[in-house]
């Protein structure tokens, strides 16, 4: 290469890096990084990903560095050395977005480290997404404050620290449980005053759920098992997912032991694993309802003994329905 070429392509590398280095967002996952091809080794392909992830984050200046995506779930295990290094240049650079995701084989191994929030991102921490880790957020941890988001997949954290941690977050607008399986009862105190998304799945030891929040519009539950569910005073949910895949009669729930949030919402999705009671028609009202989707899910749904058409009780009481969808699923 002539001198003059070589001169103007090191100029062009040197640029690349230096802002490569100073990027403020980071995506890395075998897809980014380009390593999901055919053929590869999966144990391989682990390795080269995670070499990769070290080398990336190590050589980041970590300035201007906003958010952060640790997609390794396709690692069957990962140093804990190598996650706490890479999470401590997170925190130091001031991270306000962070997503790590684990492999589902990795649950009660890595202890997410709270206490490295306090590294620089104790007030900056905005949305936190985890999978298959434990999380023990504690009381002298002051830096939930600005936190908007929370997802929490397959992770160990009791009701009593996810209290705590909702106490001091009163700038949350979602918060995602799904397979949190230590959670018994899910408390949500006054202060979310901006919480509108709720979701709950597949918690396994799941019973209630208590909000005393205000302004929830979307509420959607999931599991083998119906939970009790108290909204207190909150009458705002326009959007509602019930779902349950072992206990029967979740459509006749509905209808005969509707909460006041049920019969205020606008657009209502329930699925159910099997229904053995006809729904009744009641003098109960859906008063705003607008779009309401039926599923009937696995074979043991379609029952003798069950009334299709008893689910008119629904049209009966709904004079506002625009749409209706009823599914009958193998």
């Amino acid at each position: 290469m002539p001198l003059r070429e070589a001169a103007r392509a090191a100029c062009v590398s040197h640029t690349f890096l230096q802002s490569w280095r100073c990027c403020r967002n980071l995506t890395l996952s075998k897809e980014t990084l380009g390593l999901n091809g055919n053929g590869i080794d999966k144990d391989e392909m682990a390795r080269d990903l995670i070499s990769k992830v070290d080398g990336i984050l190590k050589n980041h200046s970590g300035v201007g560095m906003k958010k952060l995506e640790l997609n390794l779930y396709c690692c069957r295990k990962v140093d804990h050395c190598y996650l706490n290094s890479w999470l401590r240049i997170a925190f130091r650079a001031g991270i306000e977005e962070l997503s790590m995701l684990l492999s589902l084989i990795s649950e009660a191994e890595y202890n997410f480290p709270c206490s490295l929030l306090f590294s620089g991102s104790e007030k900056s921490i905005r949305y936190l997404k985890l999978s298959s880790c434990v999380f023990r957020p504690t009381a002298e941890l002051d830096c939930w404050r600005r936190l908007k988001e929370l997802w929490l997949t397959n992770v160990l954290i009791t009701d009593d620290e996810l209290e705590c941690l909702l106490s001091n977050s009163s700038m949350l607008e979602l918060l995602w449980l799904f397979r949190c399986n230590e959670i018994v009862c899910v408390k949500i105190p006054c202060q979310l005053q901006r919480l509108s998304f709720l979701r709950a799945g597949q918690c396994r030891k799941l019973q209630e759920i208590e909000s005393n929040a205000q302004n929830i519009s979307s509420f959607d539950i999931g599991g083998s098992n119906l939970v009790k569910i108290s909204f207190g005073g909150a009458l705002r949910v326009k959007n509602m997912r019930i779902t349950c895949s072992y206990q029967p009669n979740v459509i006749w729930y509905t209808r005969t032991k509707p909460m006041p949030s049920v019969l205020n919402v606008e657009t209502l999705h329930i699925s159910s694993c099997n229904e053995m009671i006809s729904t009744p028609t009641l003098p109960s009202k859906f008063l705003h309802l607008k779009y309401l989707h039926i599923t009937l899910n696995a074979n043991e749904a379609i029952s003798p003994a069950y009334d299709y058409l008893s689910l008119v009780s629904f049209l009966v009481a709904s004079p506002c329905l625009e749409t209706f969808i009823f599914v009958v699923s193998y």
